[in-house]
């Protein structure tokens, strides 16, 4: 069963692995250790292994609080189990919540908006977009590269993001002094990710639309490029 646990477990490591054991979510390793201290959950050990575990018909709570702490989870549910009693149930994990991602009305600030964002860089312009995916307001600008220290830390301070995703070349020390101060979830993605043409195409798909022209852009603007990235998500 650990060996399993570990298979899924090594493909979701930036996620809280909720291992879904008979009537209780399970959680090992150093996913118990954390979520014992952020949920003040009691830290058992089972052969020297530190796990946790919540009852499945109270999870939707804890979940709640996780995500309020900024974490990724990944729902591992038993999909079948073994014949005649012989062997371990079958597991995959059949959701992730993110953050930035959850509609559920049970997890959601309802003063606030839940908003994802995505920043890439075009030429000489910073590609700003974010999405509220409960509400379903979709937004995309631009900043000036040379301004953006300063025009991103006031934007991101404006709209308070619960997830970012970032294209991985843009991560430096003046990028992580811009985001010391949110309490967003970073996600960085490959630059392969961030092509102007795919995004373009991407949004053409999403809204059935033969170009951008109708929505005010030109088929090489900045802003489609994240908000390309945030509709294929």
């Amino acid at each position: 069963m650990m060996r399993q646990y570990m298979s899924i477990k090594d493909k979701h490591k930036d996620s809280v692995l909720f291992f879904r054991m008979g009537d209780f979510y399970e959680m090992f390793k150093s996913d118990a250790v954390e979520v014992s201290r952020l949920l003040n959950l009691t830290l058992t050990k089972r052969h020297g292994i530190p796990m946790c575990g919540i009852p499945y018909h109270a999870s939707q709570n804890y979940i709640g609080r996780l995500l309020k702490a900024g974490k990724k989870i990944a729902i591992c549910e038993q999909i079948s189990l073994p014949k005649e009693g012989k062997g371990i149930a079958e597991r995959d994990v059949v959701e992730i919540i993110t953050p930035g991602t959850v509609i559920d009305e049970d997890f959601l600030d309802k003063g606030a908006n839940n908003y994802l964002a995505a920043l890439g860089r075009y030429q000489d312009f910073l590609s700003i977009a974010y999405i509220d995916l409960s509400t379903g307001e979709f937004l995309a600008s631009k900043i000036p590269w040379k301004e953006k220290n300063e025009k991103l830390k006031k934007e991101l301070m404006r709209i308070s993001p619960k997830e970012i995703i970032i294209q991985e070349s843009m991560m430096d020390d003046h990028m992580d002094r811009i985001f010391d101060s949110s309490q967003a979830v970073i996600n960085r993605y490959p630059d392969w990710n961030f092509d102007l043409e795919s995004s373009r195409l991407i949004l053409e798909r999403q809204f059935k639309v033969a170009g951008m022209k109708g929505f005010g852009f030109k088929d090489n603007d900045a802003e489609l490029l994240s908000a390309g990235v945030i509709s294929s998500m």
